[in-house]
């Protein structure tokens, strides 16, 4: 049984779900005077309030970035363990 992950498969999911947040808080933001984007604006520098379509396009980069980079975090260490513990399980 393969129980690893791939980066891409994670990666595209976490931009999306990230990307989908994003969007909803802006939407909200502009729409029902939600404050949400205080939440992102320290975590998205350039981002700024009220919106810009330079400042959303930032944030969306922003996104993509830690799109990879947490997979990146979580993945390579728990695909070397799967990859190790099953090893260790053949020989056994």
């Amino acid at each position: 049984m393969n129980t690893r992950r791939t980066l891409s498969a994670v990666a595209i999911a976490f931009f999306i779900a990230l990307s989908v947040s994003y969007v909803l808080c802006i939407a909200g933001g502009v729409l029902f005077g939600w404050s949400m984007y205080q939440v992102w604006m320290p975590l998205l520098p350039g981002f700024t309030w009220p919106v810009s379509a330079q400042g959303f396009l930032i944030g969306l980069m922003w996104l993509l970035f830690y799109s990879v980079y947490i997979p990146v975090l979580l993945l390579l260490p728990y695909n070397y363990f799967v990859k190790r513990y099953s090893e260790d399980a053949s020989v056994r």
